[in-house]
């Protein structure tokens, strides 16, 4: 079972006041998708119920408040963000409590890089890994200031920062950006299937499968990839959440 409308914090808390039901609370709709459609029958729980929040913030509300439903069975499952580079903080005992992502994103424990390089070839993966570079630069400045200051702005397609397969000029200025260190450059790039946003990572790969004989591709498919092959990542996901819901036992 799961639930395609992301609710608010109040009426999540409600929900699961109410529910007799064991329940997955994820960040939003693009992990609803993968745990419903590929991750459900591994987890192999009767009846389990998948709800979306409306991103991490609101999740990590609900969870502050989980005293609320303390008797229920509830497992909380996030994306570590700007966490994997800074750690995830003590205070809240997050760690404890959530299954976290082992990379950036869900869209990185997804990304099996020994399955999707070989769907390029010789040239498309040499252009491949050039790209991968140019944004793990332009990513190391985000992360960069994030680490100094506490915020970033990630939210930009691959085409509005490398238009061209490298750092857009107009871009740069756009988003005041200066040489970030060349230790975390060389650190995303590599670590880039865990370190680099996600959603440019995957939007790289597309990028090199949207000709002619990969035009049946989509994001959506490489996803389910991700899901179906043997993937690490995703098993270790799914065995951290099966022992979130053995402890209630």
């Amino acid at each position: 079972m799961s639930r395609g409308i992301s609710l608010s914090e109040n009426e999540i808390v409600s929900y699961l006041k109410k529910t007799s039901l064991p329940t997955i609370l994820v960040e939003g709709r693009d992990e609803l998708s993968v745990y419903t459609r590929y991750l459900e029958s591994k987890i192999n729980i009767e009846d389990v119920d998948v709800l979306p929040c409306q991103g991490r913030v609101t999740l990590l509300n609900v969870f502050d408040r989980r005293e609320e439903f303390k008797h229920k069975k509830v497992v909380f499952v996030a994306d570590k963000d700007m966490w994997f580079f800074v750690g995830i903080p003590q205070e809240k005992r997050y760690e404890e409590y959530i299954v976290f992502t082992d990379g950036y994103s869900l869209e990185n424990d997804l990304y099996i890089e020994s399955q999707f390089s070989q769907l390029l070839d010789k040239k498309e993966i040499i252009d491949f890994y050039k790209l991968i570079k140019e944004l793990s630069i332009w990513f190391a400045f985000e992360v960069n200031r994030y680490i100094k200051t506490g915020s970033s702005q990630c939210n930009f397609d691959l085409h509005k920062i490398c238009p061209n397969n490298v750092l857009d000029s107009e871009f740069k200025q756009k988003i005041n950006f200066v040489n970030p260190p060349q230790e975390l450059v060389d650190k995303i790039y590599s670590d880039y299937t865990r370190a680099l946003r996600g959603k440019n990572l995957f939007q790289a790969l597309l990028k090199f499968l949207s000709t002619q004989k990969h035009s049946n591709l989509g994001r959506e498919n490489l996803l389910e990839l991700g899901a179906r092959f043997r993937n690490p990542r995703i098993e270790l996901l799914v065995s951290k959440i099966v022992q979130k819901f053995q402890e209630y036992s």
